[in-house]
């Protein structure tokens, strides 16, 4: 599969990628790099509920039945999504419709009519999402480590907004919010897959996307960590949610690439050893897998699990002498680097046959770092990635402020003294 992305710009300024695949769709994403961070706390929820109403009905097809006849009758279909640092309207389409599904999500973006009515109508419906979200456990424990250790500013969590808000929003304060967050300065959109002609689509979105304003849109990346030792009591729960928090060592920034890849492969052997241990050799776990936390700034990385609340002590137990073993004498062998760098190169494999996963990558590292993803210099990074600059690069893994956070049945331990008795 051929991966020679270009990258163009509108007369407004706004950034386009073309990224060229032998497949039979096209797919395309109009991101803007603006969501629930962006929002104060009497606004919580107003990104999505915009994002839901320019899904209701436009000028040229005022009820959303008609939009959808219509995408359909081209082959494509359409979706949107509001996340913690971006509002995204994407389709997918026959490669010679492309111009129609273009069309259709500038007129989403341009001309969405935000009747009163249906504003009313979609009030219930985002109450119920958001019912929906905080009846998920995994939903549940993201909201609580929010809200706890970060404030509130980290994720997705407080997306959908609250009640009240949603029960809330005008018209006027919708359409004032979209006029003030959505600019050519904070807007993306990505093409992945058969592109038949390049000058013909980059002219139709000039015609589609040059009515965008070009005023500068701040963001808000700001994090304030308060580490802690808490648990959300959830009576009803036979098990116990764990998550165990580290701050990041290297600031993400392009400059630390490379040292921040040498520690993800420190992180997957550490959780390959741990997961071995509690699982198979102890029989405490069913999964176990590694944890993240943050933004495009800062990150927190740890261990994240789910025991008996019996077992709980001595999981964290093994996972602290485990970890601190591993960590004052890593022991990887060029085997393991070598069947870890297979792995890699069935994820780039794996990357190079989605359309979906190329054009987010594209969006997500050009937001992040201001150039092109270029995986060929990922290959090449991580074979060129040794034993000794994984142990190197994740020295001080250890040393920040650690949170542990738990979620479910109720438990006597202390975590924290349980942690610091056997890290040692």
């Amino acid at each position: 599969m051929k991966y020679k992305p270009s990258i163009y710009n509108l007369s407004n300024g706004v950034t386009v990628i073309l990224d060229p695949m032998e497949i039979e769709s096209t797919i395309v994403k109009v991101c803007f790099q603006t969501g629930a961070r962006d929002e104060q706390p009497n606004e919580y929820g107003i990104t999505h509920f915009c994002e839901h109403m320019m899904g209701r009905g436009t000028k040229n097809f005022p009820r959303k039945k008609l939009l959808d006849d219509y995408i359909e009758e081209h082959g494509g279909l359409r979706n949107a999504a509001t996340g913690y640092s971006a509002l995204v309207f994407r389709g997918k389409i026959l490669p010679e419709n492309v111009n129609v599904l273009i069309g259709l999500l500038g007129e989403q973006i341009r001309d969405s009519l935000f009747l009163p009515g249906r504003i009313e109508l979609e009030r219930p419906v985002i109450i119920d999402e958001l019912r929906r979200m905080m009846d998920d456990p995994e939903e549940q424990l993201g909201y609580f480590i929010s809200n706890n250790l970060f404030g509130g500013a980290t994720l997705c969590y407080r997306t959908l907004g609250t009640v009240a808000n949603i029960m809330s929003f005008t018209r006027e304060q919708m359409l004032d919010w979209l006029a003030r967050r959505l600019s050519a300065k904070n807007c993306i959109i990505c093409v992945s897959g058969r592109i038949l002609n390049h000058a013909n689509l980059l002219k139709c979105l000039e015609r589609n996307f040059s009515f965008l304003p070009t005023h500068d849109v701040p963001v808000n990346t700001e994090i304030i960590y308060t580490p802690k030792i808490i648990h959300n009591l959830s009576p009803y729960k036979k098990n116990v949610k764990l998550r165990i928090l580290f701050p990041d060592i290297w600031k993400q920034t392009f400059e630390n690439f490379y040292n921040q890849k040498c520690v993800n492969q420190f992180e997957a052997f550490m959780s390959r050893r741990l997961y071995r241990i509690l699982r198979y050799e102890n029989g405490l776990v069913y999964d176990f897998s590694g944890a993240s936390i943050g933004n495009e700034r800062y990150n927190w990385s740890g261990f994240g699990t789910e025991t008996s609340r019996d077992n709980i002590a001595k999981t964290v137990a093994l996972i602290a002498k485990t970890a601190h073993d591993f960590y004052e004498n890593t022991n990887i062998l060029q085997k393991d680097l070598n069947r870890l760098r297979c792995q890699n190169k069935l994820f780039f494999a794996d990357f190079l046959e989605s359309a979906d996963a190329r054009s987010r990558m594209l969006i997500s590292f050009y937001y992040d770092f201001g150039c092109l993803y270029d995986y060929r210099d990922a290959i090449e990074m991580s074979s060129r990635i040794t034993v000794e600059d994984v142990i190197e690069k994740s020295r001080g893994y250890f040393n920040g402020p650690m949170s542990i956070v738990t979620q479910g049945a109720e438990f006597q331990a202390d975590l924290e003294s349980v942690w610091h008795e056997n890290f040692k």
